[in-house]
């Protein structure tokens, strides 16, 4: 999935792995984790494949190489995204972990509070990020862009604030059930 992410944000610019990284934490994080690990041999996975090219650049004494998308990758891009999403799964370890939670010794609230906590920032980074765009500036050939990003943050958005309230509610039932 990696390289389908990077297809995709290679097609507004070229970047470097730190630009995709960083790029990749503001937009795609909420839904796929990334790490400079994970990013650098898909990389080099494209580029063996053809869908990228590099180059060098020079920032100070330092050297970066700064990725390309070619047509076969932008081809291979179409590809992806036009095809039927087969089956409707989502991984979510929270819930992988909330499965095994009656393992827990003592009181699971401490747990549970955490992704609520957590919940909160995400609600507020999400809310404000979809706050500061303003629509009416993006240029008319990206507009269509513009308006899938938006709508998988509004996603976003609405699922932690749902997870977040079954959360709180999990937390009522477990404490009302009085298991420890």
């Amino acid at each position: 999935m990696q390289d389908k992410i990077i297809l995709g944000l290679l097609a507004f610019q070229e970047a470097s792995l730190y630009d995709l990284k960083k790029t990749m934490e503001q937009s795609t994080a909420m839904f796929y984790n990334t790490s400079i690990g994970s990013i650098h041999p898909a990389l080099q996975k494209l580029e063996k494949q053809g869908f990228v090219t590099t180059r060098e650049e020079a920032t100070g004494k330092r050297k970066k190489k700064v990725y390309k998308r070619t047509p076969a990758g932008a081809e291979a891009f179409q590809t992806w995204i036009s095809e039927p999403v087969a089956e409707f799964k989502t991984r979510d370890e929270a819930m992988l972990r909330l499965f095994y939670f009656g393992h827990i010794e003592g009181d699971v609230t401490p747990h549970i509070q955490l992704y609520i906590d957590e919940a909160d920032q995400w609600i507020g980074l999400l809310q404000s990020m979809l706050d500061a765009v303003d629509l009416s500036q993006v240029p008319d050939n990206l507009q269509k862009i513009a308006f899938f990003q938006m709508a998988t943050m509004r996603y976003g958005l609405d699922n932690i604030k749902f997870g977040q309230n079954w959360y709180k509610q999990l937390l009522k039932d477990y404490q009302a059930a009085d298991l420890d």
